[in-house]
């Protein structure tokens, strides 16, 4: 079950991640994760009044407390990696962002006492070397120019870490709840956080421009909580530290399309460092 949920995972936020990298280069990441969030909340909604008399109760202060630092989290990550892909090649942010499983499986082998197994060990090594040689011009670092990050690369690094402390987060929470109410809470949450932010910079809820992307942006809002909602299933009844490394391989996903659709066009080291985080996220799922 962890594993199957982790592969839907994968193929839902590979397929969101990349039409949400051709939206926020119309829209802004603002306002791209702001509609794709209110979609994907009334998708989750129409669930919700069907099974409300089903689902549990709670009103700890514990509870809220944490879905709400996921969901301040998640806002961070999502609106850094949305600029990174405005701003650099989805086939160089999207690896990186995959990443957020080597922080969310650590987390779980430390805190839920998960043994850490070699292969755990040489994956950690692999996905942060891989990051490194992705993310860096080398030929700068040899002409005594300095180490320079690419281009969305930063961006890419603080989606890592919103990303990875938010889902590791969503997993006790899951267990407790069940695979449904955490994701839809935490995502209600932040359009709470999203529309206080619009509304207090006075900024509009739908730019004037020729062609508004209605269609994509249901779209990404579809795939992104069906994403959530398999992500929460699996941790629910299997390892954290299982489920995260394959659902983050959503890169081979987004790569894919990236070069079949966008053209992008990846150099050797670029292929390497990928391979190298691949490789990695695979082998510490193990």
């Amino acid at each position: 079950m962890g594993i199957f949920n982790g592969l839907l995972t994968m193929l839902f936020w590979g397929v969101a991640i990349f039409l949400a990298a051709i939206v926020s280069r119309k829209i802004g990441n603002i306002l791209t994760l702001f509609w794709m969030q209110l979609f994907g909340f009334v998708v989750g909604l129409i669930y919700f009044l069907f099974n409300i008399h089903s689902l549990p109760v709670f009103s700890t202060f514990h509870l809220i407390s944490i879905l709400s630092a996921i969901a301040i989290l998640q806002v961070v990550a999502y609106l850094a990696f949305y600029k990174g892909l405005e701003k650099g090649q989805v086939s160089l942010v999207s690896p990186i962002g995959a990443s957020w499983s080597l922080i969310t499986a650590i987390l779980s082998i430390i805190v839920f006492k998960e043994t850490l197994k070699i292969n755990q060990l040489l994956a950690i090594f692999t996905i942060i070397c891989g990051i490194i040689i992705i993310s860096i011009n080398f030929k700068d670092v040899l002409k005594n120019k300095g180490v320079k990050l690419l281009t969305g690369v930063k961006e890419g690094i603080i989606s890592v870490i919103g990303w990875g402390v938010s889902l590791f987060l969503l997993i006790p929470v899951s267990k407790e709840l069940g695979w449904f109410l955490p994701a839809f809470l935490f995502r209600m949450l932040m359009l709470v956080l999203l529309s206080t932010y619009l509304i207090s910079t006075k900024k509009p809820f739908i730019p004037k421009i020729s062609k508004f992307p209605w269609l994509l942006l249901l779209l990404i809002g579809l795939f992104d909580i069906c994403a959530f909602f398999a992500y929460s299933l699996g941790v629910s009844k299997a390892y954290g530290s299982i489920v995260a490394p394959i659902s983050s391989a959503n890169t081979l996903v987004t790569i894919a399309l990236g070069i079949l659709i966008l053209k992008e066009k990846i150099d050797l080291r670029r292929i390497i460092g990928i391979g190298a985080i691949v490789f990695g996220l695979v082998l510490i799922s193990l």
